[in-house]
C-alpha cells in the first residue's frame, strides 16, 4: 500500500512540475482567515433559520424531507461563501484551471450517474432525484452547471472556513495540553494518563514535493472511510430501506460528503504540525494518534456494520439492493473526496500547518 501510495505521489509531482505555476500566498489571508472565523456562525444561523422557514412555507415536517433540505440549503449557503473564498483563496503549484477542470469532470461523472438523464440535482426544489418524467435538455444542461457549482463552491468554502478556525484555536488547544495536563485537550488527544507531560514540541512535516501529495492521500482516503462508515447506518438499517426513498438517501449522503473533511482536517493539521506530546519516556506520543482514534472508533463501528448488516438481512433486504446502495454512492463519494483533497493540498495544507506553528510558538512565548 506505502508503494502504491509513493508512486501515486510521484505521478502526481511530475503532472505539477509540467503545470505548476509560482505558488502565491495571499498577502491579505490573515484578513480573509479573520473574516472567515467572523462570517461562520452568521452563515449557520442564516442557514438554520432559513431552513425552519422553507419547512413552514412547505408545509413539510416529514424528518427525511426536513433532513434532505438541510444538507441542500447548507451546502447552497456555503456555495455562496464560497464564491468570496475563491476570489481570496492561496494559490498553489496546480494552477487554478486545472482543479476546475478536475471539479467538473468528477461532478459530471456524478451528476451522470445520479440522475441518469431523467432527473435533475438541484433545480426541482429540493426533492430532487425523485422520478420527473421527460425533462427538456436545456434544463439538464442548466442543473448539470449547477451541481458543478453548488459543490466545488462549497467545498472552497468548507475547507476555508476549517481552515481559518483551525488557525485560530489549534494553537491555544495544543499549548493547554502542556499547560492543563488533565484538562479537556488532553482527554480529547487521549494523552495516556501515565504520561508525566513535560512539554508540547512542534516538529512540522516539510514535504519536498512540488504538490503535498500526502495530505491530498490522506484526505481522500480518510473522508472515503469516514463516508463508508456513515453511510452503513443509513444503507444498513431495515427500517430505513423500507420507509425512506432511495433518492432522498443518496442526496442526503452526496450533500453529507461535502461536510466530512471539516471532521478529518484537525488531526491532519495537527500531525502536519508535527505536535507531540515530550516526557520521560523513551518515545514521544504524538497528538494526532489520539486524535485519529477520536474519530474512528474502528472496531466499535466494525462490529456495528456487520451487526446492521445481519439485520438488515434479517428484515428481508437483499444483498443486491445493499449493494445496488452502496454502488451508486461510492463513486460520487470518491469524486466528492478527490475535490477536498485536491483543493486542501493544493490551497490550504502548507499555510494551515505553518500558522498553527508559527501562533503555537508565539503563545509559548507569551506574545
Amino acid at each position: 500500500m506505502k508503494d502504491i501510495s509513493e508512486s501515486i505521489s510521484i505521478e502526481i509531482d511530475r503532472a505539477a512540475s509540467l503545470l505548476m505555476k509560482d505558488p502565491k500566498k495571499n498577502p491579505r489571508s490573515a484578513n480573509r482567515d479573520r473574516h472567515a472565523v467572523r462570517i461562520f456562525p452568521w452563515l449557520v444561523a442564516a442557514c438554520v433559520v432559513f431552513t425552519f422557514l422553507v419547512a413552514v412555507i412547505r408545509g413539510n415536517y416529514e424528518l427525511w424531507s426536513f433532513l434532505n433540505q438541510t444538507c441542500a440549503i447548507f451546502s447552497a449557503g456555503f456555495a455562496v461563501f464560497g464564491v468570496w473564498a475563491v476570489i481570496r483563496i492561496d494559490r498553489g503549484p496546480f494552477p487554478m484551471w486545472v482543479l476546475a477542470g478536475v471539479s467538473a469532470v468528477s461532478l459530471t461523472v456524478i451528476w451522470l450517474i445520479l440522475t441518469r438523464h431523467s432527473t435533475v440535482m438541484f433545480l426541482r426544489g429540493l426533492t430532487s432525484l425523485d422520478e420527473i418524467g421527460p425533462v427538456k435538455e436545456w434544463f439538464l444542461a442548466v442543473d448539470l452547471a449547477v451541481t458543478i457549482l453548488v459543490i466545488s463552491l462549497a467545498t472552497v468554502g468548507v475547507l476555508t472556513i476549517v481552515s481559518a478556525m483551525l488557525k485560530k484555536y489549534i494553537p491555544g488547544v495544543l499549548r493547554s495540553v502542556e499547560t492543563d495536563k488533565n484538562g479537556a485537550a488532553s482527554k480529547f488527544f487521549m494523552v495516556p494518563d501515565i504520561i508525566d507531560v513535560e512539554e508540547v514540541r512542534l516538529e512540522p512535516i516539510i514535504d519536498d514535493r512540488i504538490f503535498d501529495s500526502r495530505s491530498f492521500l490522506w484526505l481522500f482516503g480518510y473522508t472515503f472511510a469516514l463516508g463508508v462508515m456513515i453511510c452503513s447506518m443509513l444503507f444498513l438499517n431495515p427500517i430505513i430501506l423500507e420507509t425512506v426513498p432511495d433518492y432522498i438517501i443518496m442526496r442526503l449522503m452526496i450533500l453529507l460528503s461535502l461536510f466530512l473533511p471539516a471532521m478529518v482536517i484537525p488531526w491532519l493539521a495537527v500531525r502536519s504540525a508535527g505536535a507531540k506530546v515530550i516526557s520521560s519516556a523513551p518515545r514521544p506520543f504524538y497528538l494526532w494518534v489520539g486524535a485519529r482514534k477520536r474519530l474512528f472508533t474502528g472496531f466499535a463501528a466494525l462490529g456495528l456494520f456487520f451487526f446492521s448488516f445481519l439485520v438488515s438481512i434479517y428484515y428481508g433486504n437483499s444483498v443486491e439492493t445493499i449493494a445496488g446502495y452502496y454502488l451508486i454512492y461510492l463513486v460520487p463519494l470518491a469524486a466528492v473526496s478527490l475535490i477536498s483533497g485536491v483543493f486542501y493540498a493544493n490551497c490550504f495544507s502548507a499555510d494551515l500547518r505553518d500558522a498553527i506553528c508559527r501562533r503555537f510558538e508565539e503563545k509559548k512565548a507569551g506574545r
